[in-house]
């Protein structure tokens, strides 16, 4: 039987994006989704710079390029027609699937109008836990189902991809990018999860490379139903099998450890054993059948179901607590004596917990307050790990100075690393990274929309950190304007001490310095505001004479960091483009570092 892989979606590889995309959905909430508003939706994403088409009219581009200026409806509807799609409505279809197919909305020409479901007004909201939300998603996600043309019975398909990987993980303990992407998205059948596990057992067995090669392209063949296979078929596997990964890690089951070269690994999440067992003892990975698309559409709708094993059985829930009392246990035990003050009387408040006087609604909250005050220790120890912690602090600045190893990072990565630089700096009161971590405290996913990446509090200062790795023109809509929304806000919440913004990228678009310049010269809506745009070899530059002043025992503290930040901010009043203000950045680090050395 000819076969295809199954996948969650590739239009949009980050996960996140899908909240842009249903907010704007969410305009035409209440209108039928027949061609007319498929064009509307469309156009919309166009409007609101979610999509960027590859023509634009010549008498439009200076619009399109100032991402300071919105666009107008009608001109995103001129620009639109100016493609001239064959099929004009199905650009609104493809990009509203993953919003239907992950249960954030019902738009179809045939559901009636289009509605936001529960889980999809959940995920609009930015205080939101993304991922309990992309959880119950994912747990809905199912071939056949009744609105997929694509992946039905009568193609072998049935099966709840979620619940099957984990099966399938729970018998083999990890698996490889290569193992995850070549058998994952080609297990379409519950039943075959036993034989995929020694499938792969039996590639680990072999032992040189060609073997492996000659197996896997057997059973690829086997499964395409081909004599022959080609390279998009291959790839497509690797594109699917990273992107499924991207959305699993978000729900918390499954942890990821980065190898070299780009390779992961990819495991069950230690710290959620006792719920994964309960969800495999409770599902077998099969697809739920439903007797109508109403009866499918009222299962996406409702954010209670799939129905979680220990929200059913009080005792099941209390079995999760227990077992992450056991882990907090465990890992409190693990701080210094000076670490466990920091925590201590939460510590003792929660562990003194009498489960039998908590509901299940209370269960509930216990294991959310265990959950964070899990995180919290984690984040005190690493704390304490990076203090002034040169060889780390080394180790993150020969990724960033080697091509090869900065090209593997993942933009959350680059991120959580620019955190750990201003940690190991160890002269803050704190810096708090808005970034999605997982239980393990590793990043996972960006800080919400309205928040700065990372923000930092010092004795003589306040400041946000920004840290892209984008280095397009698209960088100059995605971080300009937001980055300096993102700075006004933070000022407005924490006065009474200067506050800057760091933007940080490996090249800061000479736009994207622009608007930075303009708004620290002349203002933001109404107010100067104090943007320090640095390109990584300017902050690799800054962090190294920070080393350099540890081992030589010099005195380097909050205050050194505030005057090179006023330097800068400060020289751009005497520039009369944003250009010169940049170039000079260079000098003014140089100065400073000799300023401090003598």
């Amino acid at each position: 039987m000819k076969r295809v892989p199954w996948s969650i979606c590739t239009t949009v590889r980050n996960p996140e994006r899908l909240r842009d995309f249903l907010r704007v959905l969410k305009q035409l909430e209440g209108s039928d989704f027949k061609s007319e508003n498929q064009i509307q939706y469309q156009v919309l994403l166009i409007k609101e710079r979610l999509y960027s088409p590859t023509k634009i009219p010549s008498s439009h581009r200076f619009l399109i390029d100032d991402f300071a200026k919105e666009i107008p409806l009608d001109i995103a509807r001129k620009i639109f027609d100016f493609q001239h799609y064959e099929d004009p409505p199905m650009r609104g279809r493809q990009s509203v699937n993953p919003l239907n197919k992950l249960g954030f909305s019902i738009a179809k020409d045939t559901a009636g109008v289009i509605k936001i479901t529960s889980l999809g007004n959940l995920f609009l909201s930015p205080e939101s836990d993304i991922g309990y939300i992309f959880f119950k998603s994912l747990l809905k996600l199912q071939f056949p189902n009744p609105w997929s043309d694509d992946f039905t019975d009568k193609k072998g398909f049935n099966i709840r991809p979620f619940i099957a990987v984990l099966h399938l993980i729970n018998k083999i303990k990890k698996l490889s990018r290569e193992e995850f992407s070549i058998f994952c998205p080609t297990l379409v059948h519950f039943k075959d999860i036993d034989k995929y596990s020694k499938y792969i057992l039996k590639l680990r067995s072999l032992k040189s490379k060609s073997e492996k090669d000659k197996f896997i392209k057997k059973f690829l063949k086997e499964f395409y139903g081909t004599k022959s296979l080609d390279r998009i078929q291959i790839d497509n596997l690797f594109d699917y099998g990273d992107n499924a990964m991207r959305y699993f890690r978000l729900t918390r089951y499954f942890r990821i450890a980065k190898q070299p070269l780009g390779r992961w690994m990819i495991e069950l999440e230690p710290a959620r054993t006792k719920e994964i067992e309960q969800l495999l003892a409770l599902y077998d990975g099969s697809a739920i059948k439903f007797k109508s698309v109403n009866e499918y559409i009222d299962y996406l709708s409702d954010i209670d179901k799939p129905e979680l094993p220990w929200e059913l059985d009080y005792e099941k829930s209390k079995d999760v607590a227990l077992s992450l009392i056991d882990i907090v246990k465990k890992d409190f035990n693990d701080l210094t004596d000076v670490l466990k003050v920091k925590v201590a009387e939460v510590y003792k408040s929660i562990l003194n917990t009498d489960l039998n006087t908590l509901d299940s609604r209370g269960i509930a909250i216990f294991i959310n307050e265990l959950r964070n005050l899990r995180g919290e220790i984690i984040e005190i120890k690493r704390g304490s790990i990076l203090r002034k912690n040169i060889n780390q602090l080394k180790d993150i600045l020969s990724i960033f100075k080697d091509k090869k190893k900065f090209r593997e990072l993942e933009p959350v990565e680059f991120e959580h690393m620019i955190s750990q630089c201003l940690k190991i700096i160890n002269d803050e009161l704190q810096i708090k990274p808005n970034c999605i971590l997982d239980d393990e405290g590793s990043p996972i996913g960006f800080a919400p929309g309205n928040k700065a990446d990372i923000e930092g509090y010092y004795e003589s200062f306040n400041s946000i950190f920004e840290a892209t790795l984008d280095v397009s023109r698209h960088q100059v809509y995605r971080e300009s304007v937001p980055v300096m929304r993102h700075l006004k806000d933070f000022e407005g919440i924490n006065t009474g001490k200067p506050a800057f913004c760091v933007f940080v990228a490996p090249r800061v678009h000479s736009d994207t310095v622009n608007y930075f310049w303009y708004s620290v010269k002349y203002g933001f809506e109404g107010r100067k505001q104090s943007i320090v745009a640095l390109d990584l070899a300017h902050f690799v530059e800054i962090l190294e004479f920070f080393i350099n002043a540890i081992e030589q025992r010099k005195n380097f503290t909050h205050r050194n960091l505030k005057t090179l930040f006023e330097l800068i901010t400060s020289n751009a009043a005497g520039k009369e483009s944003s250009t010169n203000w940049f170039a000079d950045v260079s000098k003014i680090i140089k100065d400073w570092q000799r300023s401090i050395v003598l």
